[in-house]
């Protein structure tokens, strides 16, 4: 297994394409997979996994044997890698392009979560500056949405 840690926001290839690491899971968590499942996912401080948001589409989790660095704007980037995800890709209805500035699409949010740390509160913080709190709670949660491929991240992680 590789000993390699990621963090939110860092840049990766999974076996499912590439994508950017959205949470770091350092306890179990139920993650979506389904019509209204969830499966649970095992992690520690030990053996973190993590969420990550795909370029393609939706996101699934892995632990850090199945991931390697990699670039979003980089066309020789390692796009994908031989390991196994701990969950099915999560590929829900989201509306998280709608209420973003004109021109956003899902690789504008994945290039801006990654410049920002990958993080709910990072991006708050970001945004607060441009928008009042609640605004930017409701960009940053969009955005995650989008990221996510799903809204059943809110309250776990």
């Amino acid at each position: 297994m590789s000993d390699t840690r990621y963090e939110e926001g860092d840049v990766v290839a999974t076996p499912s394409g590439r994508g950017v690491v959205a949470a770091v899971l350092t306890e179990g968590v139920a993650f979506p997979q389904g019509d209204d499942e969830l499966t649970d996912v095992d992690a520690s401080d030990d053996s973190p996994a993590y969420v990550v948001g795909l370029e393609s589409v939706g996101s699934a989790v892995y632990r850090s044997s199945a991931l390697e660095d990699s670039d979003l704007e980089d066309d020789d980037a390692t796009e994908t890698t031989d390991g196994e995800a701990l969950t099915d890709v999560v590929d829900e209805d989201v509306d998280g392009l709608d209420g973003l500035p004109e021109g956003w699409d899902r690789d504008s949010v994945l290039e801006y979560w990654s410049s920002i740390g990958g993080s709910w509160e990072e991006c708050v913080d970001d945004l607060t500056h441009e928008f009042e709190q609640r605004r930017a709670n409701e960009h940053c949660s969009a955005m995650k949405d989008e990221v996510l491929g799903t809204q059943r991240w809110r309250n776990r992680f």
